[in-house]
């Protein structure tokens, strides 16, 4: 019941984020991520503005800097000097009680943004003429006898470069796939009278992919939300597609998209806080 709904969760924001990045899919990633930024910097001002004292905020903020002016104008008296920098600790505690609502109230809804931009700038789809090695692993109970059955049906485009490697120890089987031509291919793994399916991306520009998916495994549906959860029948655990990381690049430098997103984010935010009346 929880994969199902996790499911459709994942599927209802990859559809809405989809949209959004329509005009930014044949683009420089930076475009997509300084407008995603913006749109994110707006959100957490909102948010907090609503959800957070404001007033409070507005004199907890006073106070400190109330304090640190103190330690200039009384740097010669180290008694006053300890004590104001007392005053500044408490002042600030009360700051970030104040601050602390409205970030409980962002905690979702940035998860969920994260979690959207994560499927597109974390990994890049395929080129063509690039490899990738798909890992199965196949489910506990499952006999080993069963790894030697599990079977690999490509559509055209794609192609095994090597024989598979079978660890059966583990329960594992590795393919190296390499991509002839461009598309959104569906790999077919079938043991016995099972079979189930996983995405490979042969394409260039900005595109939401899943690197795993994997069966009643909470974390992995929730951090590639772009494809469904193995079904509970399925006697396959997990299916995992090795893809290129994406290079995230602004302004000459090379970074973690991590990065660049929460420092457009707060640079944005910070630039917007007087416009939109909000005391951060």
């Amino acid at each position: 019941m929880i994969m199902t709904i996790l499911n459709f969760i994942n599927s209802l924001f990859t559809t809405l984020f989809g949209w959004f990045f329509i005009p930014f899919e044949q683009i420089h990633p930076a475009w997509g991520m300084l407008i995603v930024s913006l749109v994110m910097s707006i959100l957490m001002l909102v948010i907090f503005k609503r959800t957070s004292d404001q007033k409070g905020v507005r004199v907890a903020k006073n106070h400190v800097k109330a304090h640190f002016l103190a330690i200039r104008l009384y740097r010669d008296d180290i008694s006053l000097m300890f004590n104001t920098m007392k005053n500044i600790l408490v002042s600030n505690g009360r700051y970030i009680k104040k601050s602390f609502r409205p970030m409980l109230f962002m905690i979702v809804p940035v998860s969920i943004i994260l979690i959207q931009i994560g499927s597109r700038y974390e990994y890049r789809p395929l080129k063509v003429g690039e490899s990738t090695l798909v890992t199965v692993h196949l489910g506990q109970n499952i006999p080993e006898d069963q790894i030697n059955s599990v079977e690999l049906q490509l559509p055209d485009g794609l192609v095994v470069d090597a024989p598979p490697v079978r660890i059966y120890s583990m329960r594992e089987i590795n393919w190296r796939i390499v991509a002839k031509s461009e598309g959104d291919f569906d790999v077919v793994f079938k043991v016995g009278d099972t079979s189930v399916s996983k995405k490979i991306l042969v394409k260039n520009g900005l595109t939401a992919l899943s690197k795993q998916i994997a069966k009643s495994q909470l974390s992995v549906t929730l951090m590639n939300p772009t494809e469904a959860s193995l079904p509970g029948t399925s006697k396959i655990s997990s299916i995992l597609v090795q893809y290129p990381t994406r290079e995230f690049e602004f302004l000459g430098f090379s970074f973690h998209w991590l990065i660049a997103f929460f420092v457009f984010s707060i640079l944005f935010a910070f630039s917007l806080k007087g416009v939109m009346g909000v005391e951060v």
